[in-house]
């Protein structure tokens, strides 16, 4: 009787783990087995901004120009090689490094009157997405 008892136990102690898995692992054991997140920078995903986007050519105002380096899932990466390029004007910063949420942030100023077409570079690959900014 001593061993009915102790195979019952196992059973039930297996299908407990198994039913446990699934209702906190929503069905799969396969997310435990990932080694990490997708650190590879994504160039549809990574975004790009800047505030303003009037802003007067008189070589001291600048705007702000945030690009955020994120993988395929949408989540920011640190650690990345970030420079932007302007097509007038000059970008205050050289190359930025982004922070834990994948952020990096640029400053540009123009004395030329026009419209400044920015783009972004990761690991020198240009992002999908560029924004204009008028200098007037």
């Amino acid at each position: 009787m001593d061993k009915k008892l102790l195979w019952m136990s196992i059973i039930l102690v297996l299908a407990f783990t198994l039913f446990a898995s699934y209702v906190f692992f929503g069905g799969s054991l396969t997310n435990l087995a990932r080694a990490s997140e997708e650190t590879e920078p994504s160039l549809q995903q990574s975004l790009i901004f800047a505030w303003p986007l009037n802003v007067p050519a008189n070589g001291t105002a600048e705007t702000e120009v945030t690009v955020f380096i994120r993988n395929n899932e949408s989540k920011g990466l640190n650690e990345q090689q970030v420079k932007i390029a302007s097509s007038i004007g000059t970008v205050k910063e050289g190359e930025i490094i982004t922070d834990a949420e994948g952020k990096a942030v640029f400053h540009v100023s123009s004395s030329v009157v026009g419209v400044a077409e920015i783009e972004a570079f990761v690991d020198n690959k240009r992002l999908l997405r560029k924004i204009s900014v008028q200098f007037e």
